[in-house]
């Protein structure tokens, strides 16, 4: 396998899902075939596969509401808090997806340049420095395969929770296809997710290949032209890393946002609901364990993408710590003096790391921010839900306080 080829081993296939799901309109392939391109056919394929999947999802959705019959068997068991909760996840997931579209479809000539480097970059570090062996069918076992298994779990999940909700045996049709693009529309979300870790994992890895590096060439014996050129070029790779960096968090930044977003409030709908099937001490059915399997997901997809962007982080201000102490291990060097001088002024200006949106660093405390703001909103909904059993019971109690004995005679007004 050619270097060049590497990223296309590790990650193309992702790549191919997000392409024929519509989310992209770019096709991954080798160097050797051209590298990653976007052609008006790639384009009109992405609109096509979009088009169908919003229209079939919402006509299968107005099918159902349209029948009296499967209408009732879907929502008339449902309190008025549980119907908007059912209505909200509807709507936002296929506005999640159309975002994420028109997100990558903004930023498609930047994910064209991102794509195409990290592409040339292990060429680059292997012309320079010939002993490295780069592990792809690691990544290759974390991203791919790993990706198929929580995909196939997902898939499982969701389309089983569809059949539970719509409580009707009637209109098979219809729940196959509205229960197919509802999970499409959902696993789009955690897709582009764990491509945008892979990413960062990519870098992280880089990074951490320059550290190893440049501790074989400070710890090395001798301060020839050759160490000092060897190790120019690190500070070159990690400045192409930082730079690929902020062409990942252009590229996924709103997504990747979006997609917290849409975790954020699919974990507090279903766990607001889960609760209130607990408050009720209602029997467990099938319906509320798919429900809990849906919320371990959307808790697994925010911990990784918040404990990779730490790592990314991480690794990414070791290596600037190292290369900066670069004038320490050769102090009778002029050029490493200069080197690490100039090192220190871009780096004043470059601190990059990894975000969602285009301000917030992604992070650990991205998990706590996240399950705070959920436990409130879900403490809040409980007690709405306590408030509507305690007006329940007044009610009752009050029914039971009048008695009637008798028939009541007519009305009569005496002057």
């Amino acid at each position: 396998m050619r270097l060049d080829d590497g990223f296309v081993y590790c990650y193309g296939n992702l790549y191919s899902l997000l392409f024929y799901w519509g989310l992209i309109t770019i096709r991954v392939r080798s160097t050797g075939q051209g590298g990653a391109v976007s052609t008006r056919w790639t384009v009109g394929y992405a609109l096509l596969a979009r088009f169908l999947l919003l229209i079939c999802f919402l006509g299968s959705l107005m099918a159902k509401l349209k029948d009296p019959e499967m209408a009732a068997a879907m929502y008339e068991h449902l309190s008025p808090l549980v119907k908007v909760i059912f209505t909200w996840e509807c709507f936002s997931c296929w506005i999640t997806y159309l975002e994420f579209c028109l997100s990558l479809d903004s930023q498609r000539s930047r994910h064209l340049r991102l794509l195409a480097s990290m592409q040339q970059f292990d060429r680059s570090v292997v012309e320079v420095f010939p002993q490295v062996k780069w592990n792809y069918q690691r990544s290759r076992l974390k991203y791919w395969y790993g990706t198929v298994i929580v995909g196939f779990c997902f898939f499982s999940f969701s389309i089983s929770l569809v059949f539970k909700t719509v409580r009707c045996t009637c209109g098979i049709p219809s729940t196959l296809l509205m229960a197919f693009t509802y999970t499409l529309l959902m696993s789009s979300v955690g897709l582009l997710g764990f491509v945008h870790i892979g990413i960062m994992d990519f870098l992280r890895v880089r990074l951490r290949l320059v550290q190893q590096l440049l501790r074989q060439l400070y710890q090395g014996e001798g301060s020839g032209q050759e160490v000092h050129e060897r190790i120019a070029h690190l500070f070159d790779l990690s400045k192409r890393c930082s730079f690929l960096l902020t062409e990942l968090n252009g590229v996924f930044g709103f997504a990747a946002a979006a997609g917290l977003f849409y975790d954020f409030t699919v974990t507090t709908c279903l766990v607001y609901v889960i609760c209130q099937k607990l408050l009720y001490r209602e029997s467990w059915d099938l319906e509320y364990l798919f429900m809990l399997l849906h919320v371990v997901i959307h808790t697994y997809k925010v911990v990784i993408t918040s404990t990779y962007g730490y790592l990314l982080q991480r690794e990414k201000r070791n290596c600037m710590h190292l290369l900066s102490n670069y004038s320490r291990y050769f102090p009778d060097q002029d050029v490493a003096r200069r080197q690490t001088e100039d090192f220190q002024h871009w780096r004043m200006h470059n601190r990059q790391a990894a975000l969602v949106g285009s301000t917030t660093t992604l992070n650990v405390s991205t998990i706590y921010v996240i399950y705070n703001g959920m436990a409130n909103y879900v403490i809040i909904l409980v007690q709405l839900l306590f408030q509507q059993q305690q007006i329940k019971e007044l009610q009752l109690l009050s029914g039971r306080d009048v008695d009637v004995f008798g028939p009541m005679g007519p009305i009569t007004h005496m002057d």
